[in-house]
């Protein structure tokens, strides 16, 4: 009996002193969750003051909401879509990243936004929360004149200038898709989509946005060139994917390139309303939302509702890349998609591709370090770079975003991405080169050339 009474008081006083130390733990983590909050508060700024001060050349305005709020999503409560006229985005998505050296990328993003720590650094956002994480990373690095700002007082003033990009909707946040899906689109039909190449599709069954059906890249396009498939193909290959010219289509991936390469090839077609989710599987996993691994099977459909193609001027084939290089009022342009090496001819860019150099006279427009990345075109967390930042890019390159703009790489997924991001933010005349560098360099008498433009 002793025993049982010395060991039933052992075990009380073994919980009492596990209790003690949770809850001394859960101060201790609230402690320092208050500490951290106090060392980046940060200044608030009136409306009347930010007005005051918003084109002064010591002050930067600085958006710190998610990408798909700057482009032009009404999110977090704020009246209007889009950011404050004049803003440089720097999302506090960001610090989250999945890079390497993220660090290193981060403090040369804020150099080249010219966010410098001369400046007052105004931050803005709608939940409070970004803004403290964005000050935060300032301060640890320099940073002293940082203030912070509601974005919401601004928006509910129709008399203050926001901006958003004209075809904004193209590229959908991942909260719209969960919308989407649990209110069955409010009745108007639509299909997501998983696009990856290859017919086993390993990403797609390790977990895919709910309801998502796969689409092998092979089902659009074709060896050895990787063109699209012929008109006629490509509308059986709509039939197959239950799409019709009504249907609402969002496409995403792992990787989001062969989702824009199967988003440009849908509009040539006539889809009229065609969507990528801005950041890919990875924004989707990063929200938390639900995801499934069960594989969802094609659901037909008996017509696609119309001829196709629909929009024939949305890709382009050799004829065409070779009116442009041939035009001499340079109201046109052939901008290359690729990466320096693979412009000036250090390397090909694939291993299947033995030709190296570009179509004579085309233009360098950027890309990444090799062949699978766009760098030059995506934030750190993958999603759409800041439209201002691409077109004063392409001026500096010496290409007049006036003018017709067909795009091309090698096989076309790079330059299917841009050329979407360019539709985005409201460029009238752009094109596919659908063949690019492999089709071009096919035929020996097309022109072509190597080494630093003149």
């Amino acid at each position: 009996m002793r025993i049982i009474k010395s060991s039933l008081l052992f075990f009380l006083l073994s919980c009492i002193l596990v209790l003690s130390a949770c809850t001394s733990n859960e101060k201790a983590s609230k402690n320092d969750e208050t500490n951290q909050q106090s060392e980046t508060k940060v200044e608030k700024i009136s409306t009347d003051e930010l007005q005051k001060n918003i084109d002064k050349e010591d002050w930067i305005l600085v958006d710190t909401r998610a990408n798909d709020a700057f482009n032009g999503w009404p999110m977090d409560g704020v009246e209007r879509g889009g950011h404050i006229e004049g803003a440089v985005d720097f999302s506090a998505a960001w610090l989250k990243a999945d890079q390497e050296k993220l660090d290193e990328k981060l403090l040369q993003i804020l150099k080249n936004k010219e966010i410098t720590k001369d400046k007052h650094v105004v931050l803005y956002d709608a939940n409070g929360k970004d803004t403290v994480e964005v000050a935060g990373f300032l301060k640890e690095n320099g940073f002293k004149n940082i203030y912070q700002y509601d974005v919401k007082e601004w928006a509910a003033n129709s008399d203050l200038a926001m901006e958003s990009y004209p075809n904004y909707e193209m590229l959908v946040p991942v909260s719209w898709v969960k919308d989407v899906i649990e209110k069955d689109n409010e009745g108007k039909p639509f299909k997501i989509f998983e696009a990856s190449w290859g017919e086993e599709a390993k990403d797609y069954k390790k977990g895919h946005i709910p309801g998502a059906v796969h689409i092998n890249t092979d089902e659009v396009e074709e060896g050895p060139v990787w063109n699209r498939l012929k008109d006629k193909d490509l509308e059986q290959f709509a039939l197959k994917n239950g799409i019709t010219t009504d249907t609402t289509v969002i496409l995403y991936g792992s990787d989001s390139m062969p989702a824009f390469r199967v988003a440009v090839i849908l509009k040539y077609m006539g889809v009229k309303d065609v969507r990528v989710v801005n950041g890919g599987y990875t924004a989707w996993s990063g929200a938390k939302y639900d995801v499934e691994t069960k594989v969802n099977s094609k659901q037909a459909v008996d017509s696609f509702g119309a001829v196709v193609p629909v929009n024939p001027d949305y890709i382009i084939d050799l004829p065409e890349a070779k009116e442009i290089l041939a035009d001499k009022n340079k109201t046109s342009t052939l901008v290359d998609i690729r990466s320096w090496d693979e412009f000036i001819g250090k390397t090909s860019g694939y291993d299947y591709i033995d030709a190296k150099g570009r179509p004579a006279g085309a233009i360098w427009g950027h890309a990444g370090s090799d062949n699978s990345n766009l760098e030059d075109f995506r934030n750190v967390d993958n999603t759409m770079r800041n439209g201002l930042e691409i077109t004063e890019m392409w001026k500096q390159d010496g290409i007049d975003v006036d003018n017709k703009l067909a795009f091309y790489c090698g096989t076309g997924w790079r330059a299917a991405e841009v050329l979407f991001y360019a539709d985005v933010i409201g460029l009238k005349n752009v094109t596919l080169y659908d063949g690019g560098w492999n089709e071009w360099s096919m035929d020996s008498s097309n022109p072509t050339e190597t080494g630093k433009p003149n």
